[in-house]
């Protein structure tokens, strides 16, 4: 929580912590922008893993792949592909107006001491807020965040 505390208050954009539950990923940790304008889907929420950020920053980190990509609609599974091998070098993924208009999010994967992805610390916020300079300037802080509470996890 101290992690989501500081990365909450650098960037002004709310912060959640998923993590991986068979094909889905469950916020089991959100922090809500103080800004009038900002996205939230609350503790509990549930979406499928292959959508979004968040989602993204798991399934690039997971061994098993394929069953995964196997829902991925056929026109859309090279891009998925080359995506997530951008995710694993960057280390992060970004949406844009993917799951809510108007949102941008980020993501980072959260790793157990086997090196097992097991969620992943996202922040997002409005596109009117959040542009290119933003992205990277977050991200860095998302990459030293998600980092040390793999850490913390023994990873």
């Amino acid at each position: 929580r101290p992690v989501m505390d500081q990365l909450w208050k650098d960037t002004g954009e709310t912060v959640a912590l998923l993590m991986h539950s068979g094909r889905d990923r469950v916020c089991t940790a959100e922090l809500p922008s103080p800004q009038p304008l900002s996205f939230r889907r609350g503790v509990g929420h549930r979406e499928n893993v292959t959508l979004g950020a968040s989602g993204r920053a798991i399934i690039a980190f997971l061994p098993n792949q394929d069953s995964y990509l196997a829902t991925v609609p056929p026109e859309r599974r090279q891009a998925y592909e080359i995506e997530l091998k951008r995710i694993r070098a960057d280390g992060y993924a970004v949406s844009r107006e993917e799951l809510i208009a108007g949102a941008i999010a980020m993501a980072a994967p959260i790793f157990m001491a086997s090196q097992q992805v097991v969620g992943s610390l996202a922040v997002y916020g409005p596109s009117v807020r959040i542009g290119e300079k933003q992205i990277g300037q977050i991200s860095e802080m998302l990459l030293k965040a998600s980092a040390q509470i793999s850490q913390s996890l023994g990873a």
